[in-house]
């Protein structure tokens, strides 16, 4: 009689199958979550750099209207006004305005940033009695004007940007 071999040191086929599909379900997984972390890095950087854009057009604005010496025309999405030049000292009228979804914000048909989804001009007086901010139409009486900007962000997210001027 010839030796049989009874040593059961191997794996069978099914056993290798298996670990096989268990490895390949694990790394489908982990390749997803990589996928995910790289989609969330590029939608990271592409908001940073519109985030960037508006903080640019915000600080431009903020140093422009903190000058604000009078007003002539004031609308929800434009801003007609006089401030004096730092350099010459004389005085100088510019214009801030918005013409509609799509388009830039522009001061003195200068684009400041585009393209801009929505951007409104909020106006408020302050009264010392109460000692409350209430919006309302410009008036000499405005102290405050808030600045609300929003760009379209990566895949078309809103980005929406607040900034006020003290006046």
């Amino acid at each position: 009689m010839k030796g049989k071999i009874t040593d059961k040191n191997g794996f069978t086929l099914i056993e290798l199958v298996t670990v096989i599909m268990i490895a390949a379900i694990l790394s489908a997984i982990a390749g997803m979550g990589l996928v995910q972390i790289a989609n969330g890095y590029v939608f990271a950087r592409k908001n940073a750099a519109v985030a960037q854009q508006a903080q640019i057009a915000l600080t431009r604005l903020v140093k422009e209207l903190s000058a604000i010496q009078s007003v002539s025309a004031a609308t929800a999405t434009s801003l007609t006004y006089q401030r004096k030049n730092e350099l010459t000292g004389s005085t100088e009228t510019h214009t801030l305005s918005w013409a509609g979804a799509g388009q830039p914000v522009a001061l003195d048909g200068d684009a400041l940033v585009e393209p801009v989804h929505s951007f409104d001009l909020q106006y408020y007086t302050y009264n010392y009695t109460t000692r409350i901010f209430t919006a309302s139409a410009y008036s000499s009486a405005t102290a405050v004007i808030e600045l609300t900007l929003t760009l379209k962000g990566y895949e078309g997210t809103p980005l929406t940007f607040v900034e006020r001027v003290t006046i």
